[in-house]
């Protein structure tokens, strides 16, 4: 950029008058100031638009300085003005040539000035991108763009008449009675570039992934698709592009697309073409009204009912037995309030609320006391508001998770032991580090259990829905996921009644018991001990601890070390000494029993 950029001071009035570029006047080469405004976060954003603009205007001109035209739209953009306006008459060079001088021609008619408002504003705005001109006479302009869109049909028949009588072949087709500049893959470029530009970013100033997704998906219709003139971009060519991804092309995984391709991809890309102002495509008749239904292929067609696996109690249960304090907070966390990595990773410290009455317990309907403890968060796409009851077990690993970021002076809850936060929002994958801590602890059950079921980390969201589903209802199953309404058959229900959080507590508080085989597995759920032998050995060993053999023996039956055996007693008695000294019993309580 040719101009410096620096850190924007107020003055004694609090107001943000910076000088930017330098501008000749009758005193002289001189820096002119530009107030913008009081409002720090308003006048950055000014500043930076004035800033673009000059720079625009120093790479028109071949040198540093303001020309009258940009120095009069800067004022316009200093004072919070968004576009800026093209008077009817100015033109500080003279008029623009016409269409017979720029071909180096002899005039055929007299000149129609009337023809040039249009042709300036448009050869301005490529001069200009940093702003968006508009017309100050609107009318004006509207009659001057209706005489230049005849002129091209004019000057295109004429071109098509003098093209097929020197035998230049150009199909059999007429040419477009208009020019649409521009090809599909150059449009793409655009589009995504007005993602980066437009879309929602991160603190940082990168892309949410969400948006980096988009982009992603621009990237494969420029990949799946041939580059074509936009004129050529009729209804059949929108219906044939539509009717491949109906088709569900593979993936790079060699899986079927799904039929949001079509929509978010596709559709919502003819959308921005035919809306911006950049191009002069408009989508043809009857486009919006294509079916983005994808086709239905030979592997959709499933023998069982059941479309959504899950874990049932005893195989998590199972994966409770294995795991390590940060693998059981994601699995405990994620089964009692139905989350995922998105949703676990940006878990702020003050989203628990513990041993507390609920504030509105007799609105919603349900019993509440001091004993009870709550998880409250906006859903991360769409900020609906969520609430889940914790179960005992829940918000005593949640303690402990909150008393180690508080070590780490993290503010989220799952961090790494060096305080990082395990959701990387700025990453391309923000849940891969979810994801293999999940992997790692399937590992180590498949070590001894070779068979068991591997689901992915997603599963676990899935399961208490699919539960409350199952035995309660579906708005009860909505509201665990925090979908936007419970009841998709009244969409204005959300307008007159709350939320039925009061039956979500309730029935989440049932189910405990229903997941209590999950609990029941563990002695010891802090236990960061690393563990070398599968735990089916380790069982075994212990197990044959319990029946009084010999150290030797039980190392010769379980082919492992003597020393093997000797730290597994001694894990054993540390174990039972915890927990005699955390549930002492007297000899009188015990007399009772």
């Amino acid at each position: 950029m040719i101009t410096r950029k620096h850190e924007l001071k107020a003055d004694a009035k609090g107001r943000y008058r910076p000088r930017i570029g330098w501008r000749v006047t009758d005193k002289g080469r001189q820096q002119p100031r530009f107030n913008l405004g009081t409002d720090k976060k308003e006048a950055e954003f000014r500043y930076q638009r004035v800033q673009a603009l000059y720079d625009d205007c120093c790479r028109n001109n071949g040198e540093a300085g303001w020309t009258d035209v940009a120095f009069n739209w800067a004022a316009q953009l200093a004072a919070g003005k968004r576009t800026v306006e093209f008077p009817r008459a100015c033109w500080g060079g003279g008029a623009p040539p016409s269409l017979d001088e720029r071909l180096g021609r002899t005039p055929t008619v007299e000149r129609d000035y009337c023809l040039d408002y249009a042709q300036i504003i448009e050869a301005l705005q490529r001069q200009y991108p940093s702003v968006v001109i508009v017309p100050a006479d609107p009318d004006h302009y509207t009659r001057s763009h209706v005489k230049n869109q005849s002129l091209i049909a004019k000057e295109i028949r004429q071109l098509e008449v003098h093209l097929r009588a020197a035998s230049i072949p150009v199909g059999n087709a007429p040419l477009p009675a208009q020019l649409i500049p521009g090809s599909l893959h150059e449009t793409l470029d655009a589009y995504a570039e007005s993602i980066r530009r437009d879309g929602a970013k991160l603190r940082s100033g990168k892309l949410v992934p969400y948006q980096r997704k988009r982009i992603e998906q621009v990237e494969r219709l420029k990949e799946l698709h041939a580059d074509i003139p936009l004129h050529t971009l009729n209804f059949d060519k929108c219906k044939e592009i539509n009717a491949f991804w109906r088709n569900r092309p593979k993936t790079k995984k060699g899986t079927p697309s799904s039929a949001s391709d079509v929509k978010n991809q596709w559709m919502r890309f003819l959308r921005w073409l035919d809306t911006t102002d950049s191009y002069q495509w408009t989508m043809p008749s009857g486009v919006e009204s294509l079916s983005c239904r994808a086709v239905k292929l030979e592997g959709d067609r499933r023998e069982s009912i059941i479309m959504k696996v899950t874990y049932t109690p005893d195989q998590l249960a199972v994966l409770n037995h294995h795991a390590r304090p940060l693998e059981r907070l994601c699995l405990y966390l994620g089964l009692n309030c139905g989350m995922g990595a998105a949703e676990l990773g940006r878990l702020q410290l003050g989203d628990f609320a513990f041993n507390k009455t609920h504030p509105h317990a007799t609105k919603l309907a349900f019993q509440s006391t001091d004993a009870d403890s709550f998880l409250t968060q906006f859903r991360p796409k769409t900020e609906v508001f969520g609430q889940w009851i914790l179960w005992p077990e829940v918000v005593e690993f949640a303690r402990w998770a909150i008393k180690r970021a508080e070590q780490l002076n993290a503010k989220l809850l799952f961090v790494w032991d060096n305080g990082s936060p395990m959701y990387d929002e700025e990453s391309q994958n923000p849940q891969i580090r979810f994801a293999n801590l999940w992997n790692r602890l399937l590992d180590r059950v498949q070590k001894s259990q070779p068979d068991f079921l591997r689901l992915p980390f997603g599963s676990l969201r899935d399961t208490l829905p699919d539960v409350l589903r199952q035995r309660y209802t579906d708005d009860l199953a909505s509201l665990c996921l925090a979908h936007g309404s419970p009841s998709k058959a009244d969409t204005l229900l959300e307008c007159y009644a709350n939320k039925p959080f009061g039956r979500l507590h309730t029935a989440i508080r049932e189910l405990r018991a229903y997941f209590a085989p999950v609990f029941a597995t563990v002695v010891d759920p802090l236990d960061e001990t690393k563990h070398y032998l599968s735990f089916a050995l380790k069982d075994k060993i212990r197990a044959l601890l319990t029946e009084k053999k010999a150290a030797t023996e039980i190392a010769r039956e379980c082919e492992v070390s003597t020393m093997t055996v000797y730290r597994e007693r001694t894990a054993m008695q540390k174990s039972a000494e915890r927990t005699e000294s955390e549930n002492p019993i007297s000899a009188t309580d015990e007399l009772k029993g």
